[in-house]
Parts: structure tokens; sequence; C-alpha cells
């Protein structure tokens, strides 16, 4: 049977979301909830949903909802994660999973005591280039890792709780940022050492950073380089990933259905199947964790790490020098 699956908060990124579980024929059956029913009601009929709610609460006591996408503001995460979990329902939370430590390990306590399955949306790692470069670099096929750079500026202008630090955790590294650290960290494993600069800042009356750049070393030598930045640029450009080894060179961007390979004698692209963002395997990962009883891959483990190497990036900034993660 579909999983009922209700998305809480009817922003512009749920409808993204929606269109991508049209991928996922009989795995996932849609509800939505919002503080305005109307909204709610309007995904719901464009989405073909089963059912909509006019607040969140009313959706937690639902029977037919069985699991929460947690698609709301950073500051909101630990409460709406809580009501979730006391009235048992699985959870898929957005990234970042809090803005703190605390209240990151409060999210995954509450999911325990509950019995309930708790994954971050981390949909970075789950598209098919990434995957694909994955196996390529566990296969050892460019050899030893050696440097990973991953860049993009983001056509964006940040408003309401974005705009205000202390909603967001930060400014643009926690709230996109966070989508690059985690796809490092799949492919390179945690690094051991990061050294953070902030850009400086082009977005009027932004309270926190627009862009930083974070050089990460592993304990094998491995360097990762991540220039991330809100940018109000017309033409910014596409997020790139670029790896390379001691044999060669892989190459995607976000959202496309191709990687790149070069062996240091020619180049081939490889062609992937229609993935976008890896929204659709991401989810499909979410309702397989739950059918088999397991921690899903993204788990609230992974995204408390996550968070750490972001606030870590933080006081890199603060401090003006090259810190241990630890």
């Amino acid at each position: 049977m579909p999983l009922g699956l209700c998305v809480v908060g009817c922003g512009d990124f749920a409808r993204t979301f929606a269109q991508a579980m049209r991928m996922l024929p009989g795995e996932v059956r849609l509800f939505f909830a919002s503080r305005d029913a109307k909204r709610a009601s309007e995904y719901a009929h464009a989405f073909n949903g089963a059912g909509s709610f006019g607040s969140y609460e009313e959706a937690a006591a639902d029977p037919d909802v069985e699991a929460m996408y947690i698609c709301t503001p950073h500051y909101l995460h630990r409460d709406h994660v809580a009501m979730a979990a006391s009235a048992g329902k699985h959870i898929l939370v957005e990234k970042p999973i809090a803005r703190t430590p605390d209240e990151g390990r409060a999210i995954i306590d509450a999911a325990g005591a509950a019995g309930v399955t708790l994954m971050v949306a981390e949909n970075y790692r789950f598209m098919a280039p990434a995957r694909r470069a994955k196996a390529l670099i566990d296969d050892g096929v460019i050899g030893h890792l050696r440097l990973i750079q991953l860049q993009e500026e983001a056509l964006f202008s940040p408003g309401r709780w974005r705009n205000h630090r202390d909603l967001n955790g930060g400014g643009v590294f926690i709230d996109g940022g966070i989508h690059k650290v985690d796809l490092l960290r799949y492919l390179a494993g945690t690094p051991d050492h990061i050294y953070a600069l902030e850009l400086p800042r082009s977005t009027p009356g932004l309270n926190a950073e627009d862009g930083l750049v974070l050089v990460t070393r592993s304990a094998r030598g491995v360097v990762g380089v991540i220039n991330h930045s809100w940018t109000n640029a017309q033409r910014a450009g596409p997020m790139w990933v670029s790896i390379t080894g001691s044999q060669g060179r892989i190459y995607f961007e976000a959202g496309s259905s191709w990687l790149k390979h070069d062996d240091g004698r020619s180049e081939r692209t490889i062609t992937l199947g229609e993935d976008h963002y890896g929204l659709a395997p991401m989810v499909k990962e979410f309702v397989d964790s739950i059918r088999e009883g397991r921690a899903p891959e993204m788990s609230g483990a992974e995204g408390l790490e996550d968070l750490a190497l972001v606030l870590k990036a933080y006081e890199s900034v603060e401090a003006g020098r090259s810190l241990p993660l630890g």
C-alpha cells in the first residue's frame, strides 16, 4: 500500500516536491497541511492529493496520515517533529535538521522515544550523478582522491525568516551550503580540519552571510573546496561538482542526467536516468526504510553531522583560522 505522506507547510518548495512525487506512482499518497486551509486544498487539487488540512495538528491526528514531511522554517523543526512523533507518525524533516546541536538532538530523541523513523530530507546525495560518482570513486576508477570542488552562486533574495540570523540559524551556508557539506561528506568522508571565509556581502539589509568559502582537509589529505553564495546576477550558472583523483576526474552539475569522466586519455559522457534533484529516490529510501524497519541512509545522526560542520565553519569565520572538526 502507498505510504500516506503529508506535506507540512505549503510553500514554494512543497510544489517542487509534489511534482517530483509523480515519479513514484504507487509509493506515496500525498496529503497537504497548511495554516491556510484554502492553500492546502489548492495544492491537493493541483497534485492529485488524497486530502488536505487547515492545521498541522489536524493532519497529525488523521489515521490515514502515516508520515509527515516537515517542510517548515528551521526554527519550527523541533516543535513540528515533536508534534508528529507524539502522534506516532514517521518523519521526513527538511535540511538543516535544526539550527543548533541541542535542537537536533531533541529531534532525534523525540523520534526515538516514539519509535518512529526519522530521516533528513537531504536530496543532493540521491541525485543520479552523485550516486554514479560515488560508485566510480569506490571502485577506484579515478585512483585515490585528491580534490573535490563544489561551486554554486544561486540567484536568490532571502526574505522574511531567512533574513533573520536567529530564525534561520545563520545565512546562506546553513540554508543552502549544507547541501554541499553533505555531498562532500558523502563522496569523500567527513574532514578533520576546516577553514572558512565569508565573502563581502552584496545583499542589502541581510543580517547574516550571503556567501562563504570553505576549505577542508581529511585525514588522508583529500582537500575539499565549497564556494556557496547568493547572488543578484541573472545568469549565475549551474551548481557544479568536480572530483579529481590520481588517475582521472569526474564532473557533473546538479539536476543533470549525465556525468563526465576523464581518464587522462579521453573524456566520456555517461548518460543517466531522468532524476533532476534526487527527490524521488530520497523519498523511496524513506519509504523503504519504514517498510524494512531499518534506519534510513540519511538518518538524524547524519543530519547532525552536517549541521556540526556548518556550525564549525561559522566558528572558523569568527576565529579567522583553521579549526579541527573534532
